[in-house]
């Protein structure tokens, strides 16, 4: 297939020439630099790389800002957004970005090296909104160990998930985990293995098994359980051989943020796992954010992830 149009707005400019470099040079993506033309420009020179190969665009000069900014208002003008301010708001990368996505004019948006998270979720969910059928977005990181990989969610955006939420978070993991050709195992996780600490934290993970069991029953999944269980075979053969998870889970869904948070961040630091996220799911459109400070191999895995999301949606 022909790559995908990617758009990277604001940076660390260096970091993301080098990626974007990398990314046309591979034929990943056709990658979209937003921002200063006249930095990115310098950067491109500075690095010796051919600037005729790069697109750069200016969201303060292009000539599609007043059009933007009127689709922008139309669409949020009984959200309170004003003309003036929508004008404005497509000045910022982020907020053309994600314009960008929603008019056709790209197919993926990778954001996030120099701002905080909620800088480009909010854009993204005002500009692109959810995913049909879908409440909430989430996120996940891909969690690669020296013999396994793993697909942890929620770890960056819900910071305490009802039983719908936690249902929805699972069904949207199970089907970003099945963009990549593997089939999703997935163990909905607690303190507490099928009943043994009934409390309303445990109930809650309990109800979103039976939800995610009655929404899409074709999917493997079980719990509530706990994080060994999920993860070693022989606890599930050999304490609970009812469960209709055999073998280990490469999927684990989180009760909570504070959860899913810290056991991605224990695997980077003290297991010496590889992570790739975080992966933003339920949009619309392809729009992923990096952690601050990404190297330039975290923007170009990124990239490929959100291609393979973008050539998914297009089947």
């Amino acid at each position: 297939k022909n790559p995908q149009r990617v758009v990277y707005p604001e940076g660390e400019e260096e970091k993301i020439v080098r990626a974007a470099h990398l990314v046309m040079t591979e034929n990943i993506a056709k990658p979209i630099l937003l921002g200063n033309q006249q930095i990115i420009t310098k950067t491109i020179e500075k690095l010796k790389y051919n600037l005729a190969e790069f697109v750069i665009i200016d969201p303060m000069l292009s000539n599609k800002n007043q059009y933007y900014a009127r689709i922008f208002y139309e669409n949020r003008q009984r959200k309170g957004a004003t003309l003036i301010e929508s004008k404005q708001l497509m000045k910022d990368s982020i907020y053309f970005g994600s314009m960008m996505l929603k008019m056709g004019d790209a197919e993926a948006l990778i954001s996030g090296l120099t701002t905080h998270y909620p800088n480009t979720i909010k854009p993204a969910l005002q500009c692109v909104g959810v995913k049909k059928g879908l409440n909430l977005v989430s996120g996940l990181y891909i969690v690669v160990t020296k013999r396994d990989v793993y697909f942890f969610a929620d770890t960056t955006v819900n910071v305490n998930p009802t039983s719908e939420e936690l249902a929805e978070i699972a069904i949207s993991t199970a089907d970003t985990v099945q963009q990549f050709d593997i089939t999703p195992k997935v163990a909905m996780l607690s303190f507490s293995n099928f009943g043994s600490a009934k409390y309303p934290q445990s109930l809650k993970v309990k109800k979103a098994v039976e939800l995610v069991k009655s929404i899409r029953p074709e999917l493997t999944v079980d719990g509530e359980m706990q994080a060994d269980t999920a993860v070693v075979p022989k606890i599930i053969e050999n304490d609970f051989p009812f469960s209709s998870l055999k073998g280990k889970a490469n999927v684990l869904i989180f009760p909570d943020l504070n959860s899913g948070n810290i056991a991605y961040k224990l695997m980077a630091r003290i297991g010496e796992a590889s992570v790739i996220g975080p992966i933003l799911m339920g949009m619309s459109k392809p729009i992923h954010v990096l952690q601050r400070g990404a190297s330039v191999e975290d923007i170009i895995n990124m990239t490929a992830i959100a291609v393979v999301e973008a050539n998914h949606k297009e089947q």
